[in-house]
């Protein structure tokens, strides 16, 4: 066999991490933790969509409109890079410990002996233990935390009279452990200072609130002054302007309350879901506009509608089933064998070729927008490449 190759160092009995999880998901009924469920190219078109979708996240480029300087604007897209890329390099280790810590603090251990930090988030209801053998130990194996209505234990008589529990009901699950929490409660369960914890919080909130303001400022300024002002009443008031980027505002946020409290999955995949949408609308558009001067206008409406779209109809036939079923079809059913969080990848190489058909069939666009392409491309004053 081929040996596994472990995160990091060894640790204390000389086995790799990777490698002693493995062996405690085994032990618990789990498949192995490195063995994975999704295929090379699901895996593959998640990354892109990923990728694609934070380049055309209309709240990340509306930052380079902050600073004075294009010089400004690629300095700070560089240092953005460099911290993103060491979130992403290490969030698959904070996974591993975290799921480490968990199993190794909480399985099998007695219920009044348990740290302070399970029974607060107990009260939140994002943990919760159900004693289903009755015998004040927490049991965390394969299976399912909620019983049904079967019994929550079989119970046995010893050679002595003394109580026993069957096998069949010590495989049984007793702890439920919500996943959107483990990022909050990892440095509890890693017994960190306080003010880690505060610093974990406080990038959290941070990051929520810097995107939501962001995103509300673009869709309030979409709607009141490109769609209202420049498409549908040019002669609107300042004053009405304002009114109709605040009512926008508000239905933004009812929009994503509702998203909030009925979500159509856990964090990241709802996260996943939100940059497929981006990568099928607005890459495209900003890609095909930067390197191809036949894109027009016609081109990127049209594969922005088809792109966003087909996403939108893959999300909601495999996510919530309101399209033509009551139920979310089986994964059997997947396009290609793409889920739905990596089928913006698939839904932006339609709007590509859609756009790019669409502009050859239309009039080009003016000389003038053709230069101002070029000049994106090629920054007035460069020169001609120097010979060598």
């Amino acid at each position: 066999p081929i040996p596994q190759i472990g995160m990091g160092s060894s640790i204390e009995d000389g086995t790799f991490l990777l490698d002693k999880l493995d062996k405690l998901h085994t032990q618990l009924g789990f498949n192995e933790y490195t063995s994975g469920t999704k295929s090379t190219w699901d895996v593959f078109a998640i990354t892109l969509a990923l990728m694609a979708g934070t380049a055309g996240l209309p709240h990340v480029i509306v930052r380079f409109f902050t600073v004075p300087k294009v010089k400004d604007a690629r300095k700070s897209a560089g240092y953005a890079l460099v911290f993103i890329a060491i979130l992403y390099t290490t969030a698959p280790a904070i996974s591993v410990f975290a799921r480490t810590n968990l199993i190794e603090t909480v399985n099998n251990q007695p219920y009044v002996d348990i740290p302070e930090w399970f029974k607060n988030w107990e009260n939140t209801g994002l943990i919760s233990w159900t004693d289903k053998n009755q015998d004040g130990k927490i049991q965390y194996v394969a299976g399912n935390a909620i019983t049904g209505s079967k019994p929550l234990y079989t119970e046995v008589r010893g050679e002595h009279g003394e109580r026993e529990i069957s096998n069949s009901s010590k495989e049984m699950n007793e702890l439920y452990v919500d996943r959107d929490i483990m990022v909050l409660a990892n440095p509890e369960i890693a017994k960190l200072p306080n003010w880690v914890i505060a610093l974990v919080a406080a990038g959290g909130l941070a990051a929520a609130l810097s995107t939501a303001a962001g995103l509300l400022l673009v869709i309030s300024t979409s709607i009141s002054h490109d769609l209202i002002k420049k498409q549908i009443n040019p002669h609107i008031s300042e004053k009405n302007e304002l009114l109709a980027a605040r009512i926008s505002i508000l239905i933004a946020i009812i929009i994503a309350g509702l998203f909030g409290i009925y979500p159509p999955g856990f964090v990241a995949a709802v996260v996943a879901l939100a940059f497929g949408l981006a990568a099928a609308s607005f890459f495209p558009a900003i890609i095909l506009g930067i390197f191809d001067k036949r894109m027009n206008k016609e081109g990127a409406i049209a594969g922005m509608i088809v792109g966003i779209t087909l996403m939108l109809f893959y999300m909601i036939r495999f996510k919530t089933g309101l399209v033509g079923v009551m139920e979310p079809r089986p994964t059997s059913e997947w396009w290609f064998g793409t889920s739905p969080e990596g089928f913006g990848t698939i839904a932006m190489l339609v709007n590509v070729i859609v756009s790019v058909i669409v502009s050859r069939l239309t009039a080009e666009p003016p000389v003038n927008v053709q230069e101002i392409v070029e000049n994106i491309r090629i920054p007035s004053g460069a020169g001609d490449a120097s010979q060598h």
